[in-house]
């Protein structure tokens, strides 16, 4: 099926299902081990055909892209380091430690003097840490050669306030993360857990360590830089340890860089943003002045009307010596003609009229 399914260009599963669905006969796991060795079970028969037949068409995985090619000088920078690797051990006895190693190693050696001076049996075992164990110790050695080797290449190891561990690499923060591997098993339940055990299950299933190292840069790295190195039977971590460094070391360039086009396209974005803000206003501002001039000009055609009262008024044969309210019939046509010039919207020329429409802003209406 392996072997079938890569002429396809499609995974021995894909094939697999693809068979069931059509109801095809095909090896079953074992076959080709048994049938080497003259075992093989008996081959299933095709079936009958039971309906019309019909084409099968098979659509090929398309393959992953290929990482981008590493800038020339990061490539370079991770040849010299690879170049250098002889220099990059880790020693069988912890020496000199690293300063945060050293510190964890004097906090551990605190919880375990508190611990004996405590007379009480509970806190005493709350405070007493253990002894490390051999992968315990295997991890400080290994984190003492990785830590100097990055502050020889320039980087700088810190510790957060949650204990996290990360690295400055050009200015910018690579977090990472030492483990030992753990497993799922499953084991037979104790006296008191099967005394208080719900359901049917006679185990139960726990993570155990399996003595291999996983080490895992936490950050995002660009270019398709390896992140995560796991030991093998074969392969130990302490091996791994120049490559690790060298994606340290290119890291660092790679996420400046990465960090500049993030902010120069959020600069972009911004000044998009402004502009369509800008565009928003313009328009908004431009339909408050059209609609100040629709209401000036309705105000206008109402004046209009004002107008042709006032003219009727004067036209009219009376005697303009009356007073009314201490003021004459002919002080009161003076007084609506006054207050009908000023409320003319163009008395003062199409100049100030425009002029007050200018004014108008695009919060001057609150609808």
């Amino acid at each position: 099926m392996s072997r079938l399914a890569e002429r396809y260009g499609i995974s021995d599963n894909g094939l697999a299902k693809m068979c069931r669905r059509e109801d095809i006969p095909y090896p079953e796991r074992g076959y080709w081990a048994k049938h080497a060795v003259g075992k093989a079970p008996e081959r299933t028969p095709l079936p009958e055909p039971g309906r019309a037949s019909r084409p099968i068409t098979i659509h090929p995985t398309p393959l992953p892209e290929p990482p981008p090619d590493l800038p020339d000088d990061v490539r370079r920078q991770m040849e010299g380091i690879h170049a250098g690797a002889s220099s990059m051990t880790v020693a069988e006895r912890l020496v000199k430690p690293h300063a945060i190693i050293a510190a964890w190693l004097a906090d551990h050696a605190e919880q375990k003097r508190r611990a004996r001076q405590e007379r009480d049996p509970w806190r005493k075992k709350l405070y007493d840490p253990g002894d490390f164990s051999d992968s315990d110790r295997r991890q400080h050695r290994f984190l003492d050669a990785l830590f100097k080797a990055i502050e020889r290449q320039g980087g700088k190891i810190k510790q957060g306030d949650r204990r996290e561990l990360f690295a400055e690499v050009s200015g910018e923060k690579v977090e990472f993360q030492l483990r030992e591997k753990q497993k799922q098993t499953r084991r037979p339940l104790t006296a008191d857990e099967q005394r208080w055990r719900i359901g049917n299950k006679g185990w139960k299933q726990e993570l155990v360590p399996t003595g291999r190292l996983v080490f895992e840069i936490k950050a995002y790295l660009p270019a398709g830089l390896k992140c995560q190195w796991l030991e093998t039977d074969t392969q130990p971590l302490e091996g791994m340890l120049p490559d690790i460094v060298a994606v340290f070391v290119a890291a660092g360039p790679l996420l400046v860089r990465q960090r500049q086009e993030r902010e120069a396209a959020e600069r972009e974005r911004q000044l998009a943003e402004r502009r369509r803000y800008e565009e928003q206003q313009r328009r908004k501002r431009d339909a408050n002045r059209w609609r100040y001039f629709r209401e000036i000009a309705q105000g206008w055609r109402e004046l209009a009307a004002v107008r042709d009262f006032l003219s009727t008024l004067r036209s009219m044969d009376v005697d303009r010596s009356i007073e009314i309210d201490g003021r004459s019939v002919g002080d009161w046509l003076m007084w609506a003609e006054d207050w009908l010039q000023r409320a003319d919207p163009a008395a003062n020329g199409p100049e100030d009229l425009f002029k007050r429409i200018a004014e108008i802003k695009e919060w001057s209406y609150r609808d």
